[in-house]
């Protein structure tokens, strides 16, 4: 088959890509970043892919309908993609996904194939296992059809979709239902109502997988796990206690396909962290620079405790993503990034939406009526000759659009030697 991919510079649709090229298709695809889109481009295709970030009038999707190709978005391709692998398993919740999927990529090895959010985390493998990321915006995730699914956490997010939490998880309970084996986090009170007899993993005893002597070196964590009659000692590089979470929840998923706990915590002792996830990108004007994907309150809180671990003081430039998240979660994000010695806003990434009423400068003036240092400014240039002045220690770029962009530009400019305030 010949299949078009429109929106293919997107981490997933990438991913899909090559997955199906690596199946002996002719793929093609277009983006709006990466020549734009053209109507004649779908000529001759016998389907098209597109994302759910691609509008109902762009001339390729209209083109396709005209000559009467398939299309198909997605999630719902995934979905069909997944089910010629044996085995798949999917990994939801609204944090630590990526991360977590990725800790499965590293256990398994070649003998899965790994679909993973960012960039250069995905792989092709065999056919044994289909490892990936399930999504809940737009209730993505109800498209596969897992043999084993995991959910990590449930917390309210994607307001521009969901109305409300009960409405998040009717969603994550209609995944359970589709998943033959469910694997939760039995610490999250809303997990453990998602199904009838989940397996448990956390911190407490009650779980059927628990971390237990958990030590802190340097940020990073040794713990044992702990199951029925099986141990194995991990010790990860990576820092946070949400990721020995993360870890508890793949060795449970290793075990239930019968994988030695033994070689599957060798695996995952050698997992080194995936892109954006507390990602040291280098040191700029004396300060360590880390770049880090969350935007969401609580994953905030993590990755600042994170930093707190291993530095004396902390600045982080955070550019909040979508209105409709800023707005619902204002509250909660104040108190997450109050906790930073300097806060440095950007503006908001609107993803998908139209602006709305909130701003970074909203943000801003309720951070400082909490009698926090937060400042606001309307240019990557602006922030990064700001960030030149902090003496904090480390420098936190934070968020999921493309704040990561200044934290190079920030890198680039001490390295130039640059340490007077730009004016580009």
């Amino acid at each position: 088959m010949r299949i078009h991919f429109i929106g293919n510079r997107g981490v997933s649709m990438r991913a899909l890509s090559e997955f199906v090229a690596a199946r002996g298709h002719t793929v093609t695809g277009s983006d709006r970043d990466d020549g734009g889109h053209a109507p004649e481009n779908v000529d001759g295709c016998d389907l098209v892919v597109y994302t759910n970030a691609v509008p109902d009038d762009n001339c390729e999707l209209a083109r396709a309908h005209e000559l009467g190709i398939p299309t198909v978005e997605r999630a719902e391709y995934l979905g069909e993609l997944s089910r010629a692998y044996k085995r798949v398993i999917a990994v939801a919740g609204c944090h630590g996904k990526s991360t977590a999927t990725a800790m499965l990529g590293a256990i398994f090895g070649d003998r899965a194939t790994l679909h993973v959010g960012v960039a250069g985390g995905s792989r092709l493998g065999a056919d044994d296992f289909f490892i990936t990321e399930a999504c809940e915006y737009r209730e993505s995730f109800l498209h596969l059809t897992p043999d084993i699914g995991v959910v990590l956490n449930v917390q309210f997010d994607h307001p521009d979709y969901y109305r409300d939490e009960a409405a998040l998880v009717r969603a994550y309970k209609a995944f359970c239902a589709r998943c033959k084996t469910v694997i939760v986090n039995g610490d999250d009170p809303v997990c453990k109502t998602l199904c009838a007899e989940p397996i448990t993993f956390g911190l407490g005893k009650d779980n059927d997988y628990r971390a237990e002597n958990v030590r802190v070196d340097g940020g990073a964590r040794t713990f044992e796990l702990a199951s029925r009659d099986r141990r194995a000692r991990i010790t990860m590089p990576v820092v946070g206690e949400h990721n020995v979470y993360n870890a508890l929840a793949a060795l449970a998923v290793a075990d239930a396909c019968g994988l030695n706990p033994s070689a599957a915590a060798s695996g995952l002792n050698k997992f080194g962290g995936i892109a954006r996830r507390f990602e040291r990108k280098g040191v700029a004007f004396g300060k360590t620079v880390i770049v880090d994907y969350a935007h969401h309150p609580t994953e905030i809180a993590a990755t600042l405790a994170c930093a707190r671990e291993l530095f004396p003081s902390v600045a982080v430039v955070f550019q909040p993503h979508t209105y409709s998240r800023t707005q619902s979660l204002m509250d909660g994000f104040v108190s997450a990034l109050a906790a930073a010695d300097t806060v440095v806003l950007a503006p908001v990434f609107s993803a998908r939406e139209r602006a709305g009423e909130v701003s970074s400068h909203t943000l801003c003036r309720k951070i400082v009526e909490l009698n926090a240092r937060a400042y606001c400014f309307d240019t990557f240039a602006e922030i990064v000759d700001y960030c030149k002045s902090l003496k904090e220690k480390a420098v936190v770029f934070m968020g999921a659009g493309d704040i990561d962009k200044a934290a190079e530009r920030f890198l680039r400019a001490s390295k130039n030697g640059r340490g007077r305030p730009s004016v580009d």
